[in-house]
């Protein structure tokens, strides 16, 4: 479909009605439900004790060491051959399943912010009054969105092609020890204890630079990878589209932003936040590739970073993801120093239109 160039405003978007599925569900749906490794000479078996499914290791020894999932067997560094051949793409469509309801905000279920009272310190990321609102919906393009785990920690990401994952660099466990890149898995539509559809977990990992440690403007305007998975997760959850943020959108209430707040549900449940702004952009140059810092005054904290943000266009079923959460300021202040800053640009475009291409 045609699309116009101007994002569609957050208060127009929360009248929309949502639309209706265009098709039954895909008979006998597999979901792996956990994904690990043992050691050598461990088994694991399934045990059924009143209604509860166990899975236990046999042959362990003195305790058993479970690893998330095999390590990643690849790291493609992106290069000037890449430049060439995806730096000038700005847009690419997104797929609705047409099983699945769209809506253009989610359903917030049962889950609501916590109250805080005055006395309360809030986190240090807030601008103001919190926005985010929990929320509980494998809608539409809302299963897009899951938790990402390493063996460093939890972070969020979404789905951006048929095997294909989109999660900030600085969430990679670059490093297991051993020189190598380590576990990484994901779960779509993440809600506390499992995802509807189960784990996937990355075989290769797409990347311009490797963020570790605190994060420059540099690495900021780099901060995003393509994990390609296992199984191709896309075509069971839909993915959603991309375009190449412009700075003509600077100070429009756009945006919607997904992640997995570690102070509100311990990195447990999503949550989100549907009134982003973007305030500022500024470019970076890595090898001659230009990607942009995008500063904010949205409410992230640790757990939002690598979740995507994205805007509606008028007459599509799908949204377009504009960047990717990166960084909280160390200091929180209403200036440029001072804001919390989503990754994007030029970078980001010929990121994913390399993954498309090669990873269909």
């Amino acid at each position: 479909m045609q699309s116009t160039t101007q994002p569609v405003e957050s208060e127009k978007l929360a009248t929309l009605e949502a639309l209706r599925p265009i098709a039954d569900p895909p008979a006998g749906t597999v979901a792996d439900l956990a994904t690990f490794t043992l050691p050598e000479g461990a088994e694991a078996e399934l045990v059924l004790e009143d209604g509860v499914y166990r899975v236990r290791a046999k042959g362990i020894g003195d305790g058993v060491h479970v690893a998330g999932a095999p390590d990643v067997r690849e790291h493609i560094e992106l290069d000037r051959d890449v430049l060439k051949k995806f730096g000038r793409m700005r847009e690419f469509e997104g797929i609705r399943v047409p099983h699945a309801e769209v809506r253009f905000r989610p359903d917030h279920g049962r889950f609501q912010l916590p109250e805080i009272s005055k006395d309360e310190d809030h986190p240090i990321n807030v601008f103001g009054n919190d926005d985010r609102r929990l929320f509980t919906d494998s809608s539409f393009p809302w299963r897009t969105t899951g938790r990402i785990w390493t063996a460093a920690g939890a972070a969020a990401g979404c789905t951006i092609g048929s095997r294909l994952v989109l999660t900030a660099s600085h969430c990679v466990n670059w490093d297991n020890g051993n020189g190598q890149i380590g576990w990484i898995k994901f779960s779509p539509a993440y809600d506390g204890g499992t995802g509807p559809w189960g784990e996937f977990y990355a075989t290769q990992v797409l990347s311009w630079n490797r963020a570790i440690g605190g994060l420059s403007d540099l690495e900021t305007a780099f901060d995003y990878v393509v994990l390609v998975m296992n199984e191709r997760v896309g075509d069971m959850v839909g993915w959603p589209g991309y375009r190449r943020y412009d700075d003509d959108w600077n100070g429009g209430s756009y945006w919607q932003h997904v992640g997995y707040p570690g102070d509100l549900a311990s990195v447990e449940r999503p949550s989100f936040q549907g009134d982003c702004i973007i305030a500022t952009t500024d470019e970076q140059d890595l090898n001659g590739q230009g990607g942009l810092v995008l500063g904010h005054f949205n409410d992230t904290t640790p757990g939002h970073s690598g979740g995507p943000v994205w805007g509606w266009w008028e007459g599509e079923e799908w949204p377009r993801v504009v960047g990717v959460c990166s960084a909280e300021a160390s200091t929180p202040s209403f200036t440029t120093s001072g804001d919390n800053e989503f990754g994007g640009g030029d970078a980001l475009s010929a990121l994913i239109g390399y993954a498309r291409s090669n990873y269909p």
